[in-house]
């Protein structure tokens, strides 16, 4: 029983990111999802950015958003703070790109993303940055209502 407990205790470690690591993105699937090589090497993994939902590719301002990522951050060194996994494997994870600041935080402030209220609870400085993007009428917001994309998936389901 000892030893099931120890292992259930390690396997917890075991699926939980590091924390914070240097990466080079190095692909861009859309706003919201990245492909980054890990600074000490290893395999190409998969991150999700936390808290943010970005248009998808088919929905309207989904080209901008990942248009958008890819002029700030392709082939850019970046500092990679993992948060969790998601249901698909992904790292889920707060972005920063030196010098040009923590992409969800620009994408907000251009209008090419929402806060993902189902998976930020704790987002009221991100929840002004929408507003005041909101406000300016910038990005998705110019259009006079747009659809969010967790809604938008369902639709399309």
């Amino acid at each position: 029983m000892k030893k099931l407990r120890l292992l259930f205790f390690l396997s917890l470690f075991a699926a939980t990111p590091a924390l914070a690591w240097e990466a080079r993105i190095v692909a861009v699937t859309d706003g919201d999802t990245l492909t980054v090589e890990p600074a000490k090497g290893g395999d190409r993994i998969k991150v999700r950015l936390h808290g943010i939902d970005a248009p998808e590719s088919r929905q309207p301002y989904g080209q901008a958003a990942k248009g958008f990522v890819n002029g700030i951050a392709l082939y850019k060194r970046a500092e990679v703070d993992a948060k969790s996994r998601d249901r698909y494997g992904r790292t889920v994870a707060i972005v920063t790109v030196p010098g040009k600041g923590v992409l969800q935080e620009l994408l907000l402030d251009a209008g090419l993303a929402w806060v993902y209220p189902q998976y930020c609870k704790s987002c009221s400085a991100w929840e002004a940055r929408q507003a005041a993007a909101r406000k300016a009428r910038k990005g998705l917001w110019a259009d006079s209502d747009p659809v969010p994309p967790w809604k938008w998936r369902k639709d399309k389901r």
